[in-house]
């Protein structure tokens, strides 16, 4: 009997409807970023870390770098779906109250794709424009809603000499830094203690006077 006989067959990959393989090597790009860090995807890798071969990779994905702009793409959208979701827009309750309002369902939707906004917090720093600039239009996102909060709360009574932009600004690192410190420190700064200071600090910005 050769050796070819006695070498144990290679498990295939289960089969799967095209679409759902596609999410399924996107997730894994997720992961190997998360994990590796975003240099670290690639064919190989993408295939080791969901169970399947290159070929499979390959017959949905022409090389890495399509993988990785798959990716972003994705997962650029789903940020955005979700910031869409979370950002201030009710004007029935004071400026204040709707801003700590958005920061605890920010806090909700980031725990709830932790490896989303774990990619999206380390592209923010990353050296590559193409990444940095996918990741600039979901804070330019949260700037202009919290501008637009702070004109709201100077029109209902906030001090009119508010700089409009420094405090919206202000307002965004808090609630970005919260993001995180949610997932890096979970133990240490959960939900309910960074929505608590918020109660105490924001509102010191955004009460109207009198």
């Amino acid at each position: 009997m050769s050796d070819t006989q006695h070498r144990p067959k290679r498990p295939y990959a289960p089969r799967m409807a095209p679409e759902q393989r596609r999410e399924q090597l996107l997730d894994a790009v997720l992961r190997v970023i998360v994990t590796e860090g975003v240099h670290k995807v690639s064919m190989d890798s993408v295939a080791k870390e969901a169970g399947v071969t290159r070929p499979v990779v390959y017959g949905h994905f022409t090389d890495s770098n399509a993988l990785l702009r798959a990716s972003l793409e994705r997962e650029q959208a789903g940020a955005l779906e979700q910031l869409l979701a979370v950002l201030p827009s009710s004007r029935d309750i004071p400026p204040g109250e709707a801003a700590v309002q958005s920061l605890a369902k920010f806090l909700a939707a980031v725990q709830a794709a932790p490896d989303r906004w774990r990619a999206i917090f380390s592209l923010a720093d990353s050296s590559t424009p193409a990444f940095r600039a996918r990741v600039e239009a979901g804070r330019q996102l949260v700037i202009a809603a919290f501008e637009e909060l702070v004109h709201w709360g100077v029109r209902e009574g906030l001090d009119p000499g508010t700089d409009v932009e420094m405090l919206a600004r202000g307002l965004f690192a808090v609630f970005w830094d919260a993001g995180r410190l949610v997932l890096a420190e979970p133990d240490a700064f959960p939900a309910e203690r960074i929505v608590a200071f918020a109660q105490h600090t924001v509102g010191l910005y955004l009460r109207p006077n009198g």
